[in-house]
């Protein structure tokens, strides 16, 4: 009876968190570039592209804490974030990675951050 009680418990919770991560991952598009709850500054990482080899689908990013390298993949999301602009942002490509641009970087996993599973990149007026 109490490992049912436990079991119940634990399906409950599941249940409850999943509309919740699930809908993050759907509207998480249209946050902009430093702006989303419970990932931003946690879980995700800031700064700006400083090369980009696409041989390799690499993105080096400077940002407070140094450069890193992260890995692009087939499965990474890349957005633009035209909020600056009052524009909706759009799908982009490997070829929006470009140096100098403001970006925000969730990894796959935050305890082994090196591939993104998703980048939002900054786009101003002049970009």
């Amino acid at each position: 009876m109490k490992l049912a009680i436990s079991g119940t418990a634990i399906l409950l919770a599941l249940l409850c968190w999943a509309p919740s991560a699930f809908g993050q991952k759907l509207t998480e598009r249209y946050i902009p570039v430093g702006e989303s709850p419970g990932i931003s500054g946690k879980y995700s990482y800031q700064g700006e592209i400083k090369a980009v080899d696409t041989e390799n689908r690499t993105v080096t990013v400077e940002g407070p804490e140094g450069r890193r390298t992260i890995k692009v993949t087939d499965r990474t999301s890349i957005w633009l974030d035209r909020s600056q602009q009052r524009l909706t942002n759009l799908s982009g490509t490997m070829a929006d990675l470009q140096p100098g641009r403001r970006v925000e970087v969730k990894y796959v996993d935050y305890k082994t951050p090196d591939t993104a599973d998703w980048i939002k990149v900054a786009v101003t007026g002049s970009s």
